[in-house]
């Protein structure tokens, strides 16, 4: 596992995911639309991440949660200041404790399944520099 790959893959992800959420809240988007492009950008945080995909997904995708209910509830509160913090989007994902643990779970398959298809892609010893002599 390439842990630069892993903190690269954590942090786009994350950011992408972020504005995803926050940005599609009020919408009516449609809930194949709505996950399945969150599922697109976790497999491709597995798929950055190589080996570590598994890891980098489930964190990119908490982080993302968290980061996203403040950018949303900043756009919602910017419109009307009386708006209450915004935990869940679409009514699909939640920041709550029992709900948020089978998404949870779900990504870490996807981030599995995308760092697998990512270490045979790249592998991480192929970005390794030889030592010196």
């Amino acid at each position: 596992m390439s842990w630069p790959r892993v903190f690269a893959s954590v942090a786009a992800s994350a950011i992408g995911l972020a504005f995803w959420w926050a940005l599609t809240e009020p919408l009516p988007v449609p809930p194949v639309i709505l996950l399945g492009v969150a599922g697109a950008i976790l497999f491709c945080a597995g798929l950055i991440a190589g080996n570590g995909g598994a890891l980098a997904a489930p964190v990119a995708f908490l982080f993302s949660l968290f980061l996203g209910s403040l950018i949303a509830t900043q756009l919602h509160q910017a419109f009307r200041p009386q708006t209450a913090p915004v935990d869940e989007f679409n009514g699909l994902i939640s920041l709550h404790f029992p709900e948020v643990v089978a998404p949870l779970a779900v990504s870490v398959l996807i981030g599995a399944v995308g760092g697998w298809v990512g270490e045979r892609l790249v592998p991480a010893g192929r970005w390794e520099v030889p030592p010196r002599r």
